[in-house]
């Protein structure tokens, strides 16, 4: 009778005590999973309750300093419509995407979350106006860079031609 108790032990209840043990600890571990959920459910209600109490007139300025794609026509007609308030408009149009010069010699994936556009063009017009001008290109919501200026003499008394290089930026 003690064989058949010791026996019975060691063949099927410390095997099944075992099998328990282990299926407790992955219980607990299911429910600090889960509790772990119940906090990110929190985090995520609290951040959707953040962004949903943004104006919808700040998300669209964000949309426009930042924009989600290259939209090049509105970028072209709105430094054109900049230009226009000095009595000047913008020729020799020339759009590039950026992924030339520094980041060419980069090794391995480019991990940036922007890419860049780059905008050639020439304006025609008196010093101080194309000073204004470029006072409202800096001011503009969306984010540009002039990376050049050129200038050499225009067609009429007082007029110059500005060659201006900026870079833009676009969310991937």
């Amino acid at each position: 009778m003690f064989g058949a108790a010791i026996s019975i032990f060691y063949f099927f209840t410390d095997p099944t005590y075992q099998d328990t043990k282990a299926l407790k600890l992955e219980g607990k571990s299911y429910v600090d999973a889960l509790d772990n959920s119940k906090k990110l459910l929190a985090i995520r209600d609290q951040l959707r309750d953040k962004y949903n109490g943004i104006p919808q007139t700040q998300i669209d300025r964000l949309e426009r300093m930042v924009p989600n794609n290259v939209d090049n026509v509105r970028l072209v007609l709105e430094i054109d419509r900049m230009a226009a308030k000095y009595g000047m408009s913008i020729k020799s149009i020339k759009l590039s995407k950026e992924n030339v010069s520094k980041e060419k010699d980069l090794i391995g994936k480019n991990d940036k979350a922007y890419g860049t556009l780059g905008l050639e063009f020439s304006v025609d017009g008196p010093y101080h106006n194309f000073t204004s001008f470029v006072s409202d290109l800096e001011k503009n919501l969306r984010i540009v860079d002039i990376d050049g200026i050129s200038f050499s003499s225009g067609s009429g008394e007082g007029v110059i031609q500005f060659g201006v290089r900026i870079r833009t930026y676009w969310l991937r």
